[in-house]
């Protein structure tokens, strides 16, 4: 298997116990699961957020629980993007300034291949275009709506190219017709070959992934394997999910 990210024996003070739980290069799949299963908690310690207080993360063949926190800090910048429902832009910024934000940090950290600030403007601008945001570069976070907000988010968290985008309930704060937009762009971004994690309570969401996890008491206590996704299957897809979770209790 070409994994991408594994937990060997993961505990966490009366949250997760003993969760082993892998995910494949160019994967994308969904925890799902009731409030309190340890989802987000999950997510903390693959993202080296949080430390265990016992097992592993292996990511990049290492185990970065061994990390320092500036070691972790570095990982996270340079290797991993972030989607959360909480959007956490900058007030004081445009859109296009908070999008390459991260790349400005992960430039003091690189020895070589340093970009212009020209080069990265127009890296943001070429993903602006991708996701359907073009000629709001210049705006300010309150002068968009929350669909093209969080698609610039999508945008700052793969400005510099993740091995592993990680997503938290990252349409929980939209409307229907936004979270189909945001759902179809990590769609299109797995197609290219992106890992994509996503945290959700939504069945519809969780319908897209080629895989769904179910945690429950801090476990992992089952899986359901869909495929990639093709938008002729989606009621089919979402029917099936539901009927899991409703053998899980959901």
């Amino acid at each position: 298997m070409n994994e991408v990210i594994k937990t060997i024996g993961l505990c966490k003070e009366n949250i997760l116990f003993d969760v082993n739980f892998s995910m494949e290069k160019g994967e994308m799949t969904a925890v799902m699961g009731p409030s309190g299963s340890g989802k987000s908690t999950l997510l903390y310690q693959l993202s080296g957020m949080d430390r265990p207080d016992g097992g592993q993360v292996i990511f990049g063949g290492e185990d970065i629980c061994t990390y320092s926190e500036d070691m972790r800090a570095d990982m996270r910048l340079t290797k991993m993007g972030f989607v959360f429902q909480q959007m956490n832009m900058l007030p004081n910024l445009s859109i296009i300034d908070n999008i390459i934000l991260p790349a400005h940090q992960s430039q003091k950290i690189k020895k070589v291949n340093k970009k212009s600030e020209a080069g990265l403007r127009n890296e943001a601008v070429t993903l602006m275009n991708k996701v359907g945001i073009a000629g709001l570069e210049d705006r300010k976070i309150t002068e968009v709506s929350g669909g093209q907000l969080q698609r610039a988010c999508i945008c700052r968290a793969i400005m510099n190219h993740p091995e592993l985008l990680l997503a938290d309930e990252p349409t929980g704060a939209l409307n229907k017709a936004s979270s189909e937009e945001i759902m179809e762009e990590f769609v299109r971004l797995n197609r290219e070959g992106m890992s994509i994690l996503i945290v959700t309570h939504d069945s519809k969401v969780a319908s897209r992934c080629d895989r769904v996890c179910y945690m429950a008491d801090g476990k992992i206590s089952g899986e359901f394997v869909l495929g990639k996704y093709e938008s002729s299957q989606k009621h089919d897809r979402e029917l099936k999910i539901n009927n899991w979770l409703e053998e899980h209790g959901w």
